[in-house]
This record gives C-alpha cells, structure tokens and sequence, in this order.
C-alpha cells in the first residue's frame, strides 16, 4: 500500500478524464450493521436501521464538480430519521471542487451562513491493492484515518473506487481518488452505488452550488459554533 500525492492523481485524471466519462449520475443506497449497538440497544438500532437502509442518495458529477445529496422519503420516525441523516453525512448536501480538491458544505451558525471546507474528505488516502467487483466496475480499496473531533475517538473510512471511471468523486464528500468511488464504509454504515449512468443521452440536472458565504475551515467551524453555545465570555 502506499500514500497517494495529489500531483499523482491529477496527472491520471487529467489524461484520462476527457477519454471517457464527462458527466455522470450515480445512485446509492446504505446499509446499517452497527454491531455493537445492536447489543446495547437493540430498539434503538432497529429504528435507526429502518431509517438508514431506506435512504437513497444521489451524486451528479462533470469533469469540474459534483453535487451529492440525500433524496428525499417517507420516515419511519422523523427524530430517527434527523439523526440517521447525521451519520450518513447527509443532513446537508456535499459539492465537490476537482480542480482544488476539496469537498465543501454549507453550515448555518447563529444568524450566518458558511461555506466549511473538508481537505481532509479528499486527502491522505492509503491505497490498497486488494480489489473487487461492483456493479460490474473492478474497484480498488483505499482507508483514511480518522480521529472524531469531540470524542477523540479513532477511526477508519475505507472506500472501494473504481478507475474506469476516473473522476475524484464520491459520496459524503469523501473523494480525491483516481477513480469514482462506488462503495464507502465507516464502521458502522455502508453507502453503496446502486447504478452508474455514465454521459446520459439528454444530459444531467445542473451542478447545484451551494449558499454563497464566508469559507472556513472545520477547525474554524468548531470555534464559532462553540462560541455560539456560549452564553457568557470566558
């Protein structure tokens, strides 16, 4: 396995993008397997499986940008339906940059609204020559490390992309990799593609661009939303 460097990526995509696929539009759907609170709680998972394994998913790509998004549906429970759309990274859309190489979503925080910046969505993979078979496309598995900011808990993103769609896209903002990425998993939720239309005969439904605002980073993100909280200076 080895740390892929953006120039490296760039360099494939660049040679590769316009010899195949310029647009595209991709479905997917999730799974939830969150063994451990199953036991814990089993009511609670079994409510937040039903939500998670409804949900379907939506990305929109061309050679410049890509849009994913939660489509909408019938909850089963609107609180658990809230907080299944949190895990999934989905309770707001994701925009994608290619030529900056990095995944942006917006945040409103008190009376604001912001652009947040996630470098690290399509940055510092580890790639992996373990490959499988999805939808028909081979696809190569790559992880990033994590560590949850308010737990300090550590864990793993890994993401199966295929190169024989090779655009730095992907669901939940995760990208930056020399191919579509088909299938993402982190620990306890799967979002797998569904189908892939490659360059539809009448087009695709413009790149939505999300809410003009003040870009930050996350870093960022995390001190005005605590400062927000705060009723009093310190």
């Amino acid at each position: 396995m080895i740390m892929i460097k953006n120039t490296t990526i760039f360099i494939f995509l660049v040679i590769t993008w316009f010899a195949y696929s310029q647009e595209g539009v991709v479905e997917y759907h999730s799974i939830y397997y969150d063994v451990a609170t199953i036991k814990k709680d089993k009511d609670f998972a079994r409510k937040l499986a039903l939500e998670i394994n409804d949900m379907k998913y939506v990305l929109r790509y061309n050679t410049k940008e890509s849009f994913f998004e939660e489509l909408p549906h019938a909850p089963h429970d609107e609180f658990m339906a809230k907080i299944a759309s949190g895990i999934a990274f989905s309770d707001r859309s994701w925009y994608q940059d290619a030529k900056k190489n990095t995944a942006y979503r917006n945040k409103k925080i008190k009376d604001s609204m912001y652009i947040v910046s996630f470098n690290d969505r399509m940055n510092g993979w580890t790639l992996h020559n373990e490959t499988k078979s999805i939808g028909g496309y081979t696809c190569y598995k790559a992880t990033q490390h994590h560590v949850q900011y308010y737990t300090e808990n550590e864990f793993t993103i890994e993401a199966w992309y295929t190169p024989e769609i090779p655009v730095p896209y992907g669901p939940s903002g995760f990208g930056g990799l020399p191919g579509l990425i088909l299938q993402l998993e982190r620990s306890h939720i799967i979002i797998v593609a569904d189908k892939v239309t490659l360059n539809p005969a009448k087009g695709i439904k413009p790149i939505e661009k999300i809410k003009p605002g003040r870009v930050i980073t996350t870093d960022e993100k995390h001190i005005l939303m605590r400062r927000a909280r705060k009723v009093t200076e310190d």
